[in-house]
């Protein structure tokens, strides 16, 4: 009857210590397979930094992507960058991913959350009117008749070798449109005729 006691005595040990063990080795698999923070980023430059215990170098910033392979405590890895958690490494001449908490990278450590990307703000338009330019009319001078001083040639353009189309007697009013460099243009029998001003009188 004892001899039955001891051998579950020793089954029972055996069963405790095998837990136990395996517990221990759950422990250190999750050393390696633990998230990174992915809450805290480090500023520093491209270097050769060292594990701080076991951990996995993996494909991607996931701890479900494919793993490339495991650093041993105090192995050197050249670091790449931080990036909120994960750093980029350079391991055995491929890029891989390290919980950024796992190594030591002496570097300024920075804010605890993604800063928010900034939006381009569109330029404001302007809200000033703009004001068209006025055009510069010249107004046209209002006609007026007006009374020859003494016999004039009314000529077709503003020359005197130009055609004459008729002759104004003295006294003989006629109806001026407008004046221009010394010319009077005037209405003489339906036609448009240029006389010079200074045989013109406006009395």
């Amino acid at each position: 009857m004892n001899n039955v006691m001891n051998r579950k005595s020793t089954k029972m040990v055996a069963a405790v210590g095998l837990a136990l063990t395996l517990a221990f080795t759950t422990v250190g698999a999750g050393t390696i397979n633990a998230d990174a923070a992915q809450t805290t980023k480090y500023v520093a430059k491209p270097q050769m930094v060292t594990a701080k215990s076991d951990v996995k170098v993996r494909a991607g910033e996931s701890t479900k992507s494919k793993v490339l392979g495991v650093l041993k405590k105090g192995e050197k890895v050249y670091f790449v960058k931080d990036d909120y958690g994960w750093s980029k490494v350079t391991y055995k001449g491929k890029t891989g991913y390290v919980g950024t908490r796992y190594l030591n990278i002496p570097g300024k450590q920075v804010d605890s959350k993604k800063a928010p990307v900034k939006k381009a703000t569109p330029a404001k338009a302007s809200t000033k009117k703009v004001t068209p330019t006025k055009k510069t009319t010249s107004k046209a001078q209002a006609s007026k008749t007006v009374t020859a001083k003494t016999a004039v040639n009314v000529r077709a353009s503003q020359s005197k070798t130009s055609k004459v189309l008729g002759v104004l007697k003295k006294g003989e009013k006629v109806t001026v449109v407008k004046e221009s460099r010394g010319w009077s243009q005037v209405t003489y029998k339906g036609k448009t005729g240029y006389v010079a001003t200074q045989f013109l009188s406006t009395k």
